[in-house]
């Protein structure tokens, strides 16, 4: 709007959305808007919202004037942002209204606005008519930031509700599943791009190529964001948007994996490893992780090597027809990367797993499976505690018929589960993997015209149980769940959302509870007691219930309006079972559910004998605070200088963040979203030092 019409803009206009996130807020400002307006809330199922004219706190504790047209749509309950002005349209955006102790102006927006047709002449002649008509509000045209404006200045002094949290939609629960196949093409192009950017910003600092492929991400961002838009990402679209969506996101992709590889390329080119292999780690913590690569058919039987020449546990895996070696790597640094070698030394290392058809063990576990192949027990050796619920079982996957009243995509209705029926017909069970570092067991289920091919994998030394999924699926109207009866008393879970988490209750008290049936969250939902807690992560998926002490993920929606081929055929997800002593924050849930969707990258090293400029193992950047992620490193949008955001996500204030970087700076300041409106931030050579408060988003521009 500024750069096109020279006006700069301070309201959020957002009328239908599904439900408004409770970090929204403090992006509203850090994006220098202060308004917000919708109209969809209104539309909730069970419960009329209280407010009308409120500030709307969100996670960090920003708040934002919020105001609801109330504009009656006709016969139905909810309010509209199409509005007309006939004068029991006029009449009833004041009747509706919540707030008028506080405030006499109200904004109806009107014109045919799904139609892209605007006012008519009817519209503006009905409008004109109502200036001054006995027994009506009397009617004006104008702009609505003015509004706003005036709004603001009418409630200075006055007693505003305040509404602390999301703006959750009380509808439209089936938007959080619906068309998995876009949600997932979505999940990984978010985090190339995040992935993209590191390298690419990496490549330029480290080897001075100048040559950040800015038109190409910018570009590939562009394409991921329109297809964000509703009804495309909720999965409410008709067939056709599909099959644009999917092969412009591949587009997309191609263009971020290309930036990736030449970037990667670049770097591993400046290093001196003749016969090796380079670890990427585009998160930053240090982390221990498994890596997977083919093996090259002079490299059979070899295996990595640390740069201090210890060699690496390893073992030889079967993927995709070929020989892969998965390899334990350690200690590769925030924000970069570690070179390793190839040798001929040989390590033997303990197999502590067992994997049987009915039988899994690890260091952490011992897991029971009965003859459906669904899981009668998982008992916690670190603990000493059985983490399933007595006599129930878990991961069980669960079909529902999923007929709503209404919206067959959008919606999920409270009644759906009503009818669920248990996918037990195990056709298969065999042991694929049997350790050092890795054990799995592949199950395969039919049901109905469907199949599911379950690979269930535990590892030597990381508590995560994950659950790696292929289905085949061609059931309508059916609903697909996995469920976790767990042993955890708590009255709260808690879910991720963008730049943080929040809790929501297990419990269905109120008219408010119940509405919550099916909730939405990102990369993992925990239920937790003061000791002990189970985290459910999930690598694409977005829907969650957790009542009581049961937790469920919603995998497959297969509605059939207003696409009859919604969800059919291949699905590919993973989700994960995290058991962990304490709440989610003693168990580093946040970052568990992050490698479980970032893996390490690698790259093979192809110079032998070439000089070096770079070191075999550096770390762009080093946060000293564990509660803050360095969540993006870019160019900064005008090209002069770099961008790094963060955000804190314990919930935790810091008066002095610590954050050192590979390269000495020579600037650097505190900005908006925006990247611009520059306040000092204190720096020295080495890094920048800052306070943050919870669930804080900070950003920065510096120049090195």
């Amino acid at each position: 709007m500024r750069d096109e019409f020279n006006r700069v803009m301070e309201l959020l206009w957002l009328p239908d959305v599904f439900g408004y996130s409770a970090a929204l807020p403090q992006i509203i400002l850090k994006s220098g808007l202060k308004y917000f307006m919708t109209t969809k809330i209104s539309w909730s199922q069970f419960n009329r919202f209280p407010y009308d004219t409120f500030h709307w706190r969100g996670l960090d504790g920003s708040e934002v004037l919020t105001h609801f047209v109330t504009t009656p749509c006709g016969e139905y309950r909810f309010y509209t942002y199409n509005g007309l002005t006939r004068p029991q349209d006029v009449q009833g955006i004041w009747k509706e209204y919540q707030q008028k102790d506080l405030n006499d102006e109200l904004l109806l927006a009107f014109g045919w606005g799904d139609g892209g047709g605007g006012p008519t002449r009817e519209m503006l002649e009905s409008a004109l008519a109502q200036r001054n008509l006995p027994g009506q509000p009397c009617v004006k045209l104008g702009k609505a930031e003015p509004y706003f404006e005036r709004l603001e200045e009418r409630l200075a002094g006055q007693d505003v509700p305040v509404w602390d949290g999301e703006l959750y939609l009380e509808y439209h629960r089936g938007t959080y599943t619906s068309q998995a196949a876009v949600k997932r093409a979505n999940r990984k192009a978010e985090i190339l791009y995040h992935n993209a950017e590191w390298m690419a910003s990496l490549a330029d600092l480290l080897t001075g190529s100048s040559d950040y492929p800015a038109e190409e991400l910018n570009s590939g961002w562009e394409t991921i964001l329109v297809n964000q838009f509703h009804d495309i990402l909720p999965g409410s679209s008709i067939h056709p948007v599909y099959e644009d969506t999917l092969r412009e996101l591949d587009e997309a992709a191609t263009i971020g994996n290309d930036v990736v590889i030449r970037s990667s390329n670049l770097l591993v080119e400046n290093m001196p490893i003749p016969e090796g292999l380079v670890v990427f780690n585009s998160l930053s913590w240090q982390r221990n992780d498994l890596v997977e690569i083919p093996i090259p058919p002079e490299m059979t039987g070899r295996t990595l090597q640390k740069l201090n020449g210890v060699p690496m546990i390893s073992q030889s895996v079967e993927k995709d027809g070929g020989k892969h070696l998965l390899v334990a790597v350690q200690g590769i640094p925030s924000l970069g990367y570690q070179a390793c070698s190839w040798t001929d030394a040989k390590v033997k290392a303990k197999n502590e797993l067992l994997i049987t058809p009915t039988r899994l063990e690890s260091q952490y576990y011992v897991i029971g499976l009965n003859p459906h192949g669904q899981i009668e027990s998982i008992f916690d050796r670190r603990h000493g505690r059985e983490i399933l619920a007595a006599g129930e079982r878990g991961n069980v996957l669960q079909t529902f018929e999923d007929r709503p009243m209404n919206f067959d995509a959008w919606d999920i209705d409270i009644y759906y589960q009503e009818k669920m029926q248990e996918i037990t017909d195990l056709v298969d069970a065999v042991v694929e993997e049997e350790g050092p570092l890795r054990g799995t067991l592949k199950l395969v289920w039919r049901f109905g015209k469907s199949t599911l091919i379950q690979r269930i994998q535990i590892y030597c030394d990381q508590p995560r149980i994950d659950f790696i999924t292929e289905v085949d699926w061609h059931e309508q109207q059916v609903l697909l769940k996995a469920a976790f009866p767990v042993d955890i008393r708590s009255t709260r879970a808690t879910y991720e959302i963008q730049f943080g988490n929040l809790e929501r209750p297990t419990h269905w008290n109120t008219s408010w509870d119940w509405a919550r049936f099916e909730v939405c969250a990102h990369r993992w939902a925990d239920l937790s007691e003061g000791n002990y807690g189970v985290a459910l992560l999930n690598d694409c998926k977005y829907g969650y219930d957790i009542k009581g002490n049961v937790m469920r993920l919603t995998l497959i929606k297969s509605a059939i309006e207003p696409d009859p081929q919604a969800d059919q055929g291949m699905h590919y997800f993973t989700y994960s079972l995290l058991p962990h002593a304490g709440d989610w924050r003693v168990g580093d849930v946040t970052r568990r559910a992050a490698e479980l969707n970032v893996p390490l990258l690698t790259k093979n090293g192809f110079r032998a004998g070439s000089e070096s400029t770079l070191p075999l193992e550096l770390s762009l950047a080093a946060v000293d605070a564990e509660h803050v992620i360095l969540d993006t490193v870019k160019e900064a949008a005008n090209g002069d200088g770099w961008v790094v955001r963060f955000y804190e996500y314990q919930q935790m204030s810091n008066p002095a963040v610590r954050v050192n970087f590979c390269k000495s700076l020579c600037r650097a300041v505190e900005c908006n979203l925006m990247e611009e409106e520059f306040q000092p931030v204190q720096y020295d050579e080495q890094g920048i030092t800052f306070p943050i408060r919870p669930f804080e988003i900070k950003t920065f521009r510096i120049w090195f």
